[in-house]
């Protein structure tokens, strides 16, 4: 049932998406050439606007090439756009699978519809219907993860090394995954009793004295060391993978593909913030109900240039109505912070080993922090990473809420983009959209 709601959901909208918007948008003109141009067999041009590596378009021409064979043209605007409907679906049953292999659960209706609850994430979800990377990018990033909790590390490698393709960033992710890799390695199967590794890793919540810290840190150095030769073939193409992206930075001088100018790297640290406010929004029908404790923030204020000159995304209303209200809303909002960054650590902690949670922060600070610009997309894998780690509730309201929750703000985010266009004085006659 969840699978065939996600279907027509994804289904009947795109079929809104592409009867009203029938020409490439925003980065969809960039993006979209770029595949035709591939479609057409010139693997050589490349627009230096684009600044992510040619997986999306790659995967599209790879399809297209299959169609040619039934007399079909899958390079039109629409049919570029259909590669993320299929990527959606595709997540889907990532994500079912994960949930079902983290939790330790039965696949059921309860974990389907969690499940079904995560793809339509309205930020994500949005981006199925559009020609951008981001589904595309999210779906080998969590494939690659529900590789390593399956334990078939050799193919979980080699498929981080596909989701570089899609978006260099994502590296960041593979070195957790490679971490995780390490610490299952040496972590003890019961069902074998093998005394091999004395690894100590308790879950997260447990840690009440600085000491264990520190003797979990060096008992995952010491092991790794000691089990050398047991470790190195489960992380020998996460190894590699990491190899190709250093020979990668050589090669381009930099992370960033084409126009370097406006992804200009920086220490913005009340991304962090940011996220934290985010993520308990949406993870609030899961998390509500836990107590609260609070303590103070430093918050320092940062514009990005692009976050007050675009006004056809929501963070630019974010920030225009809330944060640019008066200089002291940012110090205002500190308790906000600090009770969204309580509640997510506690709900997390209980559930997550403490050298898991530790590799999550980090993740979340290189891929946060450089970004200078606000934008809600970015918060898509760290989402999603954070909820496969929070068991499906016993019982099925709650999820129930979330769904009803996310369904309501998508079907507000397509009307808006649909059916409330406006124009720019600088740009008369072309519409201009609202979008995450």
């Amino acid at each position: 049932m969840a699978l065939v709601l996600h279907v027509v959901n994804l289904l009947l909208t795109s079929k809104l998406v592409y009867t009203n918007v029938p020409e490439p948008y925003m980065d969809e003109i960039f993006h979209v050439p770029q595949a035709q141009q591939y479609c057409g067999g010139d693997y050589l041009t490349w627009d230096p606007k684009l600044t992510t590596p040619p997986g999306l378009y790659v995967t599209s021409n790879i399809i297209a090439y299959v169609a040619r064979l039934f007399q079909f043209d899958l390079c039109t605007v629409n049919a570029l756009r259909f590669t993320n409907i299929l990527f959606s679906i595709g997540l889907y049953f990532v994500l079912v699978s994960l949930i079902s292999t983290v939790s330790c659960k039965p696949k059921s209706i309860k974990l389907n519809l969690y499940a079904l609850t995560l793809c339509w994430f309205p930020v994500g979800f949005f981006y199925n219907f559009v020609y951008y990377t981001d589904p595309g990018s999210t779906f080998f990033v969590m494939f690659c993860y529900l590789l390593v909790k399956k334990k078939r590390y050799f193919s979980s490698g080699i498929i981080g090394l596909i989701s570089l393709i899609f978006r260099q960033t994502n590296v960041i992710w593979v070195c957790l995954f490679m971490m995780i890799v390490i610490i299952d390695t040496l972590t003890i199967d019961p069902k074998k009793n093998d005394d091999k590794s004395s690894l100590y890793n308790p879950v997260c919540s447990s840690i009440n004295q600085p000491t264990q810290v520190v003797q979990i840190i060096s008992s995952l150095l010491v092991n790794t060391v000691k089990h050398i030769t047991t470790v190195l073939p489960n992380i020998f193409t996460f190894i590699l993978t990491i190899i190709s992206f250093a020979a990668f930075l050589v090669w381009n001088g930099g992370i960033v593909l084409g126009d370097r100018s406006n992804h200009v790297a920086g220490f913005h640290f009340p991304q962090l913030f940011y996220y934290t406010s985010f993520l308990s929004f949406f993870a609030a029908p899961w998390t509500l109900s836990i107590s609260i404790l609070t303590s103070m923030l430093t918050i320092k204020r940062y514009e990005h240039p692009f976050l007050l000159s675009d006004n056809r995304h929501y963070s630019f209303y974010v920030w225009k109505k809330i944060y640019k209200r008066h200089w002291t809303v940012r110090y205002l909002l500190t308790p906000v912070y600090v009770i969204s960054s309580f509640v997510n650590i506690h709900v997390f902690a209980r559930y997550t080993s403490f050298l898991v949670s530790l590799g999550y922060l980090f993740a979340l600070i290189l891929t946060l922090v450089p970004s200078p610009l606000l934008e809600f997309r970015y918060f898509i894998i760290p989402f999603l990473f954070y909820m496969v780690h929070i068991p499906p509730p016993t019982t099925i309201s709650r999820t129930l809420v979330a769904l009803t929750l996310y369904f309501s703000i998508h079907v507000l985010t397509i009307y808006l983009f649909l059916y409330k266009p406006f124009t720019w004085p600088s740009e008369p006659n072309q519409l201009q959209r609202f979008m995450w």
